[in-house]
């Protein structure tokens, strides 16, 4: 506001706070592509926003050995030569199972490693774009897709990742042969697995680790390092010539159809009570013998317009395999959209 009192602003012409913010944040974005992080803290600074410098990181733990296993696949994942504070990776591969261990687990580390990942990919999609031809909300779709959870526990287990952490859970390894058999499934895709949480964090957490002991940098670099599998494949072509099936299915149609469409996991038990709301399903569940492996619905409607609807064994995979399906009937019929806003002006 002392800016625009300079500039001589009645107060009804002073713009909304959330602007203020939107130009306070395109500002440091502005500076952080252009000069770096370090300027960007001082810009920072000068705006009235406050960032300390880098702080050491101290591990309240010891003497904790080292697998030479675990080191070995976190420098070739991470693409790290070298690491500082090698017991951060333990930290990063420790699960919250592990009550005795004088390590805590990775949950802080993961909270710090989504941070960078984030900042990497974004940047990265902005830098990508040099012409200005990819809108802001295509860039949020890029930008899910790129650091998903299933991108994530793919390119983790991939590797081998899975076999390096430490935990007690003894549902786990089931978990593990499930998603190993949902990605040899190749009729279903990346979109129809429900992977198993802990592997994406461990992979954010791995990131944070790199952050931490090597600092900013090499956390970014590291970031894009573990990603490129998915950079690789979106590196030279544009937005619309994306094959939609790479495309995360849930942002992409939000990004099609905005709040024109929900989205909904339901039960076996409960999308039967529903055969009103969905009456083309009427005749077929009671005595689907397809059924006794798939229990999860995921319906995308309009009001009570249903667009799509996806039974899968999970209620991640219904949903994202229903939101596939709706992008790619909006895809072919474009007209749709339009008759959808029709319809939510003509029940207001």
């Amino acid at each position: 506001h002392m800016f625009m009192k300079k500039c001589d602003l009645h107060e009804e012409e002073f713009p909304s706070e959330k602007v203020c913010a939107d130009v306070v944040e395109a500002i440091l974005g502005l500076v952080y592509i252009k000069f770096g992080i370090e300027e960007s803290r001082v810009v920072a600074c000068e705006l009235g926003v406050s960032f300390t410098s880098h702080i050491p990181y101290v591990t309240s733990y010891g003497g904790i050995h080292v697998d030479p296993t675990l080191l070995s696949f976190s420098q070739n994942f991470l693409g790290v030569e070298t690491f500082n504070n090698k017991q951060l990776l333990v930290e990063a591969t420790t699960h919250q199972t592990c009550l005795h261990k004088p390590v805590p687990s990775y949950q802080r580390l993961e909270w710090v490693g989504d941070a960078v990942l984030c900042l990497a990919a974004r940047e990265w999609l902005f830098c990508r774009d040099d012409n200005h031809s990819t809108s802001v909300g295509e860039l949020v779709v890029l930008e899910s897709t790129l650091v998903c959870n299933e991108a994530l526990a793919c390119i983790g287990f991939m590797k081998g990742l899975h076999r390096l952490i430490d935990h007690r859970d003894a549902k786990l390894p089931g978990r593990f042969s499930a998603f190993e058999f949902e990605l040899k499934d190749n009729v279903r895709g990346l979109w129809g697995t429900d992977p198993p949480k802990v592997i994406p964090d461990v992979v954010e957490a791995l990131i944070g680790a790199v952050h931490i002991d090597l600092g900013f940098n090499e956390g970014q670099r590291a970031a894009l390092h573990v990603i490129k599998p998915m950079t690789s494949t979106i590196s030279r072509t544009t937005f619309a010539s994306i094959d939609a099936r790479f495309l995360h299915p849930k942002q992409h149609l939000f990004e099609m159809a905005g709040t024109l469409v929900s989205v909904k996991a339901y039960t076996e038990e409960v999308f039967l009570r529903l055969q009103n709301v969905f009456p083309h399903w009427k005749c077929n569940m009671g005595n689907n013998s397809n059924c006794t492996n798939s229990k999860c619905f995921g319906v995308v409607r309009c009001r009570d317009i249903v667009i799509a609807v996806a039974r899968e064994s999970s209620n991640r995979a219904a949903v994202n395999v229903a939101c596939a399906l709706a992008v790619e009937v909006l895809k072919a019929n474009p007209q749709i959209i339009d008759r959808l806003r029709e319809v939510i002006v003509a029940k207001k």
